[in-house]
């Protein structure tokens, strides 16, 4: 095991992560592309429908990992019939959770971190400073979540040809769907709420559409210092891709023919030498959802 600690200015929680395996690092010393995958403890057919698709597809250098964290620690009951078929629920997902490690791999376990909405920003900082200590070496992260298809041949063409030579300007930044004009909702029964207390600006700065976006490995060195000097809360492509990226002067790069919003395609997509622009797309929730987005994916025709 190793210590990490969550250290937002509203925030302390001490957590540990399984060390690698000495017979399997995390990390090989060619990697290039790390993908973090946010994804909840229950999500067996998402995760089985990434490594059936298009994670199969994936190109040397790259290394997958899907981020882990706690089971509630209190669970809402009726009575006891029902609190005895919630804990029965929660071993047999421990254990399905258990054989799929030992199976795949490919998972971060986050222990002292609780697997809820709320704590999304806790899971995706504890991915970080697993990736800072366990995968320095990787130049480029991923983040996305479970429901993301990727062509990560392409994302790989786009990588070399035209991120590579954009941070020739600036090492430190993020490429993606630049989201900007979107301020805090106030309604406090709104799934994404933020108070005042929290966030007190009317808008936000401009950030990353968060299913999919690519940082260099320089941006998410450059954030790391500057966690203590912020509150966190639960809007973390706000948190990381704005408000932390404006303090550690990363630059954000818009590529929205790349990644996409929903899985939905225009009638002539655009293309760059032969290699369509459409990179990632999210929405799938099983096998079959997968199978059938990544095949429309694959199957666009350029001109």
């Amino acid at each position: 095991m190793r210590e990490f600690a969550i250290n937002f200015k509203n925030a302390y929680i001490p957590y540990v992560v399984d060390l690698p395996d000495n017979l399997n690092p995390a990390c090989p010393a060619s990697t290039k592309l790390l993908i973090l995958i946010m994804t909840r403890r229950d999500s067996f057919s998402n995760r089985d429908g990434i490594r059936k698709t298009w994670l199969k597809d994936a190109v040397p250098g790259t290394v997958t990992k899907f981020i882990i964290a706690d089971s509630p620690s209190k669970i809402e009951i009726t009575d006891n019939k029902d609190a005895a078929l919630k804990i029965e629920e929660l071993k047999k997902e421990k254990q399905l959770l258990k054989l799929e490690q030992m199976q795949n791999k490919d998972f971060i376990f986050l222990h002292g971190i609780e697997d809820n909405y709320a704590n999304l920003h806790f899971k995706w900082l504890a991915a970080l400073q697993w990736q800072q200590a366990f995968c320095p070496q990787t130049k480029w992260i991923m983040k996305t979540d479970d429901d993301t298809i990727v062509h990560l041949p392409r994302l790989n063409n786009w990588i070399d040809k035209k991120f590579t030579k954009e941070i020739e300007k600036n090492k430190a930044m993020y490429f993606g769907w630049i989201i900007s004009g979107v301020g805090p909702i106030r309604d406090p029964k709104h799934k994404w709420y933020v108070s005042e207390n929290v966030y007190k600006g009317n808008s936000y700065p401009p950030y990353m559409q968060g299913a999919s976006y690519v940082a260099s490995s320089q941006a998410i060195t450059a954030t790391m210092p500057h966690i203590n000097k912020v509150i966190g809360f639960n809007m973390d492509d706000v948190l990381f891709t704005g408000i932390l990226a404006d303090l550690a002067n990363v630059t954000r790069a818009d590529h929205k023919e790349m990644f996409r919003v929903g899985n939905g395609l225009n009638k002539d997509e655009k293309c760059e030498d032969g290699i369509p622009y459409v990179t990632a797309l999210y929405g799938a929730g099983n096998l079959e959802g997968f199978q059938n987005i990544y095949k429309k994916l694959k199957d666009v025709k350029c001109p």
